[in-house]
């Protein structure tokens, strides 16, 4: 009885650290960037962005336009918690701008999309975002979707829905695979409302995602074989948060994929764009490339 309290009030403890530390770093990471921020951002680097909204629905979606608009378009879908401001470095990359235009999204519920009002369907966020492509597509422009981690869901719903508009897809990190991921046991403790209130909205949105994550994508699992784009995967075989696995459960299921390319990186786990930021580039150039010119260029 003795040792059980004791071990008791050491897991009690733990716990409260833990929830010390989450709250902390919450509170000191800044995970969205205002209208203003971004403007005074890239006009010191001579890049003028073009920063939109739209109603769909009963939701406010906010996206940003870095680049000329007779570009092929890259759309970029931020994970969890996360947004837009996820990928500054790329649209801060002049040659990337000089041959794709680089779309920022803030997800629903993330950014200033809606911020801290949750969307757990994948199919919803899906639907939600629609308009971005459609608004590209009607432009008869060529369309790549690039995500990262939760991201890497709603671009794969996208493209099940959008066949014929999406040309080519960067997974990095995704999740993908009903169940391959590594939940914190922090997490059930979040969503207990005894817990709820101590923690920013942020990680609230990111936390509701996760636990709902299992149903959302068992409920997109029958559109894989309408993806028929350009597919690079790019993932960490140390990823200890979204398991490799999700890469190789894409990979057998991509079967009328245009051409699909699996890179598999041993050492590096959830980091590959902090690790590995020239891969991600050089897959974009890539997807963007005409096929022709890839060729030329591998020869």
């Amino acid at each position: 009885m003795k040792y059980h309290r004791l071990w008791v009030k050491w897991s009690m403890a733990l716990l409260m650290v833990s929830l010390v530390v989450m709250w902390w770093l919450a509170q000191h990471i800044d995970y969205r960037i205002s209208d203003e921020d971004i403007k005074n951002h890239f006009t010191t680097l001579s890049i003028k962005p073009e920063i939109h909204r739209y109603k769909f629905e009963d939701r406010t979606v906010r996206y940003v336009e870095f680049g000329a608009d007779t570009l092929p378009v890259t759309i970029m879908i931020h994970g969890a918690p996360s947004s837009l401001s996820f990928f500054t470095r790329f649209y801060e990359d002049t040659a990337l701008l000089r041959r794709t235009m680089l779309v920022g999204v803030d997800r629903p519920g993330y950014g200033y999309s809606d911020f801290g009002k949750s969307v757990i369907s994948i199919s919803d966020q899906a639907r939600y975002l629609q308009p971005v492509i459609d608004r590209y597509a009607a432009q008869g422009r060529k369309v790549v979707l690039a995500a990262s981690s939760y991201g890497g869901a709603v671009v794969a719903k996208l493209a099940m829905n959008n066949p014929e508009k999406v040309s080519g897809i960067l997974f990095v990190s995704s999740s993908l695979a009903p169940g391959q991921e590594y939940i914190y046991p922090i997490s059930y403790a979040i969503a207990n409302p005894l817990f709820r209130w101590f923690f920013p909205t942020l990680i609230l949105v990111a936390n509701d995602e996760k636990l709902n994550h299992l149903k959302a994508l068992e409920d997109i699992q029958d559109g894989w074989d309408r993806i028929q784009s350009k597919i690079i995967l790019l993932h960490g075989k140390a990823d200890g948060l979204i398991y490799f696995s999700n890469a190789e459960y894409a990979q057998k299921r991509l079967i009328n994929a245009a051409s699909l390319k699996l890179v598999p990186l041993e050492g590096i786990g959830h980091s590959i764009l902090w690790d590995r930021p020239d891969l991600i580039r050089e897959s974009l150039l890539e997807l963007v490339t005409p096929q022709k010119l890839n060729e030329l260029a591998n020869k």
